[in-house]
């Protein structure tokens, strides 16, 4: 019994350390993008910025990645505007003029 419980609490220090030591990894901040494939599906990086991203911009709605482009921002950006729920793509609900 005493075999069990010393090879239990080796195995959890062991796991604790190997925890303790993993490296973090910073999540990269949504919007800042180099390619296409750093955005969301079918949304298009343009400038370093995600179009569907807060202060980006878009030309057309191909650029938002099935949303609507409206006044150079895509509905689906945090800073663009929707009227109609088919301005906020495949599922999307126009809430407040804001796509949610």
């Amino acid at each position: 019994m005493k075999k069990i419980f010393t090879f239990a609490l080796t195995a959890l220090s062991l796991s604790l350390a190997f925890a303790a030591s993993a490296p973090t990894v910073d999540a990269k901040e949504y919007g800042k993008c180099g390619f296409d494939s750093d955005c969301h599906a079918g949304v298009k990086c343009s400038s370093g910025k995600c179009a569907d991203s807060a202060g980006s911009k878009c030309g057309f709605d191909s650029d938002c990645g099935g949303a609507k482009c409206n006044s150079g921002k895509c509905a689906t950006a945090p800073d663009g505007k929707c009227g109609f729920d088919s301005d906020c793509g495949r599922g999307g609900k126009c809430s407040s003029g804001k796509c949610r």
